[in-house]
């Protein structure tokens, strides 16, 4: 799911990363530079060498997580990148004024509507993709949009003052395919086509537009593949005190889910003492119970390698009315 925790995790270790120091004056851009989404970047860039230096092939293992500390950050933590600022959306970039988005779209789209964003204009598109999305109970509103298929089709312009040519780039690349980026030293990209290649496993990453040379204009838009959806009720989790709330989610795979329990106050039980609850089937519906103050994450997993957390709060006590007549 595309949600705000894989985005705050990236801001997290962005700003603890700092700023890197410009290397030596990059060679002049070459007339024509092919976009890329894979693992052959363009040596010439200086850029390139530098915020991809240690992109590689690590990927998301197909098992069971553990909860908070096992947050997938999917593939961020091999880029190398200055400070960025968020745009909106689950987006980051190093000057959101730079970035022009224009004609986003994409297939079925559920869920709610995104929040206003500052992106330079326009919005990012929506590239979280459920593959059995059409199959979600009609009662089920997803936290954030999610499209049940592809292709994704976006503009997006380069509007600051960095010379192009722009590169494109797609941590876990074998999973996406992605066609109509920047060519030669365009900065616009009318077309670009964002399509989900796996079918029967979970992942998420980042689209990475960054200037030619170093230091660079970057930036960065989160995707997520068939990663487990979260009702918009469950999104946090608000459970009374001494009493319980129901924790709602689906399975883009159609894989039972497992939810297990990170914190305390709160239990699959009346009692507390359960922590951990598993589907019948595609949908979990299942009872939350608070003690005297529920605090936590709920994380959530199938054996396809699917993932969500959520967090457990104490829901607000109610406001006493005015006292009755005497």
């Amino acid at each position: 799911m595309l949600q705000g925790r894989a985005g705050a995790l990236a801001l997290a270790m962005t700003l603890a990363a700092g700023c890197g120091s410009a290397g030596s004056a990059p060679p002049a851009p070459p007339a024509a530079a092919q976009p890329q989404s894979g693992p052959n970047v363009p040596p010439e860039s200086s850029a390139a060498r530098y915020i991809l230096a240690n992109a590689g092939g690590a990927s998301r293992a197909p098992q069971r997580f553990d909860g908070d500390d096992d947050e997938d950050d999917g593939g961020f933590g091999t880029l190398r990148l200055p400070v960025i600022r968020p745009c909106g959306n689950g987006t980051y970039a190093t000057d959101c004024a730079a970035w022009s988005w224009t004609g986003t779209g994409g297939g079925g789209t559920r869920g709610a509507v995104r929040a206003p964003q500052s992106v330079g204009a326009g919005t990012p598109p929506i590239l979280s993709f459920c593959r059995d999305g059409a199959s979600m109970p009609l009662a089920f509103t997803p936290s954030a949009p999610v499209l049940a298929s592809g292709p994704s089709v976006f503009a997006l312009s380069y509007t600051g003052t960095k010379s192009p040519p722009i590169v494109t780039f797609a941590t876990r690349w074998w999973n996406v395919a992605l066609q109509g980026t920047f060519t030669s030293t365009s900065t616009s990209a009318p077309a670009i086509s964002f399509t989900p290649t796996l079918t029967n496993g979970a992942s998420r990453g980042w689209l990475v537009f960054f200037t030619w040379s170093w230091p660079a204009d970057v930036l960065l838009v989160p995707y997520a593949i068939n990663e487990i959806q979260l009702d918009a009720g469950s999104s946090p989790l608000a459970v009374p005190r001494g009493g319980s709330a129901t924790l709602d989610a689906f399975d883009c795979l159609s894989r039972t889910i497992s939810a297990k329990r990170v914190g305390s106050g709160f239990g699959f039980s009346s009692d507390l003492h359960a922590a951990s609850a598993t589907s019948a089937g595609s949908e979990l519906r299942a009872p939350v119970f608070g003690g005297s103050n529920p605090d936590g994450f709920v994380s959530l997993s199938d054996d396809r390698g699917a993932r969500s957390t959520t967090q457990v709060l104490a829901a607000p006590s109610p406001t006493p009315g005015p006292p009755g007549n005497r």
